[in-house]
């Protein structure tokens, strides 16, 4: 092969591992329960500014039916690279429960989405409601 075939395979081995990435384009940071809601801190690790985030969002334990999963996402967001944000979500039927968040899915702004595998799994933040004082 010559030296400029070789050239372009690594650059294309290089681009394209560069677009699979080996870690989450989203770090979860922190979560939070309060009396009415749950929230979730996180941080734009990617490059490009995310327009479309869906978190995996079920009561603990994890265990748990299809249809007892609650919807957490963010439709036509803009999160930008290297900030952090604080979503916040109710709780289902409004009773502070234990929370299981997972990311599921990330979409960036030149419409690419990713998601987590066996292989690329991204931490899990376990959310327990705050106590409150009778």
């Amino acid at each position: 092969m010559s030296k400029a075939g070789y050239l372009v395979a690594v650059v294309l081995f290089f681009a394209l591992a560069a677009k699979a990435g080996s870690t989450c384009p989203v770090i979860l940071v922190n979560g939070a329960g309060e009396s009415n809601a749950f929230s979730i801190t996180f941080r734009n690790a990617g490059k490009l500014p995310i327009r479309r985030l869906e978190f995996n969002c079920s009561l603990a334990p994890a265990k748990v039916h299809q249809s007892q999963r609650i919807p957490c996402y963010e439709d036509n967001a803009l999160f930008f690279p290297g900030t952090e944000y604080t979503v916040s979500y109710p709780y289902p039927g409004g009773i502070p429960k234990s929370m299981l968040v997972s990311l599921k899915s990330v979409t960036s702004a030149d419409g690419y989405i990713w998601k987590p595998s066996k292989r690329q799994p991204c931490r899990v933040l376990h959310i327990v409601p705050v106590k409150t004082r009778k």
